[in-house]
């Protein structure tokens, strides 16, 4: 007997235990992707950040045309 049979004797069909069930997988599928997505935003900006001052930084440098 495999845990799930076993688990279908104990409980049945009990929605609330299903609805348990959907949510913790919701929650283990996005949990990764908001790390990572978070991540990736967070070193985009860095990205964005570092680029746009070295662009003023090369702007300042330029005398009176």
């Amino acid at each position: 007997m495999t845990l799930l049979d076993l688990s279908v004797i104990l409980h049945g069909d009990d929605p609330r235990l299903e609805l348990l069930y959907f949510w913790a997988a919701v929650l283990l599928a996005l949990t990764p992707m908001i790390i990572f997505g978070g991540l990736g935003v967070w070193v985009a900006r860095k990205i964005w950040k570092e680029q746009r001052g070295a662009r003023n930084a090369e702007g300042e440098t330029e005398g009176p045309a």
